[in-house]
């Protein structure tokens, strides 16, 4: 699997590529310090996810994910932004973004929220929705990923939690996934 990062700070690009190292086992980083430089990489060689800077120079804010996703709409992207206000998270997703990671965010967050999105999920920070819907995160959650959260509360594993519900093992760890990412 081939992962792109795309950020002008190189502690940022070695803290994410550790993080990415870590949520997948044997990915290939790829790094980009400006917009350009990433587009280039994407026509190069195929990416499954590109982690996007909205802080770029020549090329900063949203402008940079609409260039991403009109160039390359297959790739799934993220922002990992240190802009962590409702406005820039709201247009970041209706841009099309795959999730929103705050560069404040702990470090197995964003290692669940990187499998949550490769698997297809979304990824909107905890706070964003506790601030937008003025809710709690797990009041956020469906009633099926409930039941899912229940069931790791009582230790249960994946395959167990798919067989007792009834569902994929697929689905089963794409609800785990919602659940850890709304709990951060």
């Amino acid at each position: 699997m081939n992962v792109l990062i795309v950020d002008d700070h190189p502690m940022m690009l070695e803290y994410l590529s550790g993080a990415v190292a870590r949520a997948f086992d044997g990915a290939s980083v790829h790094t980009a310090s400006d917009l350009e430089a990433g587009l280039q990489s994407v026509r190069e060689r195929p990416f499954l996810l590109a982690l996007l800077d909205l802080g770029l120079p020549g090329c900063g804010g949203i402008e940079s994910l609409l260039r991403f996703r009109k160039q390359f709409p297959d790739i799934r992207v993220v922002i990992v932004s240190a802009v962590e206000d409702q406005a820039a998270i709201r247009g970041a997703l209706a841009a099309g973004a795959a999730g929103y990671i705050p560069k404040t965010a702990n470090p197995k967050v964003v290692v669940n929220a990187l499998r949550l999105i490769a698997e297809g999920g979304t990824y909107v920070p905890p706070q964003a929705l506790a601030d937008e819907l003025g809710r709690t995160p797990d009041s956020a959650l469906t009633n099926r990923q409930r039941e899912v959260m229940g069931q790791l509360l009582r230790g249960r594993t994946i395959g167990q939690i798919a067989h007792d519900l009834g569902i994929a093992e697929a689905t089963a760890k794409h609800h785990a996934h919602a659940v850890y990412a709304a709990f951060g």
